[in-house]
């Protein structure tokens, strides 16, 4: 999407490019000695967090993002933390539980749907994740049903990596991952709005961080 066709969306440049050896670190993710600190800034920055909030964490895996956002959000938001598999479910409470947090709900979702409730949403996070569908026209739909009015969609991901293993059931986009351009595509066909795009996501060049939110009905629709 051109900003200059959307001049509503902001188009954030790209970092200094970072040396390889960083990005390994930065791929790698917790125990490789990186702070984590960063992104998470720029997570609620792109969000627009404030305590409060009830946020999704969408494919919440170890829960590591759940348990920051929780913390964002305090003690008077809450946090949805869903996952397909009940295991990663009960790791992610233990964690909580752990960390002393009771702001946090876990759902189970499905391949074709998050599990959220209509409108529970002040914002979602999926740190990638999306590039993982099997079915994304009906997950797209659960997500923004889920939105309240205004409410933002944060959509971390990768371009195409070809050498990452091969996902079954995941339409070919030339390796894992999915374009940037390719995801503003389906995300807009399909009721969603561009708030705006962040090149270089993190310092990794081939990553890359796209805000979303429900598109405004059309005029006389």
């Amino acid at each position: 999407m051109m900003a200059g066709a959307h001049p509503e969306v902001a188009v954030v440049p790209r970092r200094p490019f970072v040396p390889r050896v960083v990005l390994a670190f930065l791929l790698l993710g917790p125990g490789t000695g990186f702070s984590l600190s960063g992104e998470a800034a720029r997570i609620d920055e792109a969000l627009a967090l404030r305590a409060g909030m009830h946020v999704a964490d969408v494919g919440a895996g170890d829960g590591e993002w759940t348990e920051h956002l929780a913390r964002t959000v305090g003690a008077g938001g809450r946090v949805y933390a869903t996952e397909v598999d009940t295991d990663e479910l009960e790791k992610i409470e233990r964690r909580v539980k752990d960390a002393g947090l009771g702001n946090v709900t876990t759902v189970l979702g499905a391949a074709d749907r998050t599990g959220l409730e209509g409108g529970c949403c002040d914002a979602i996070l999926l740190r990638m994740v999306y590039h993982h569908f099997t079915d994304p026209p009906p997950m797209r739909a659960s997500l923004r049903q889920a939105l309240r009015p205004g409410a933002r969609l944060a959509v971390i991901d990768i371009e195409p990596q070809r050498s990452w293993r091969h996902l079954p059931g995941v339409p070919e986009r030339g390796g894992h991952g999915i374009p940037a351009d390719a995801l503003v595509a389906e995300m807009t066909a399909d009721g969603f709005e561009v708030v705006a795009r962040h090149e270089a996501w993190n310092g990794d060049a081939e990553r890359y961080c796209v805000v979303f939110r429900r598109a405004s009905p059309r005029a006389g629709s």
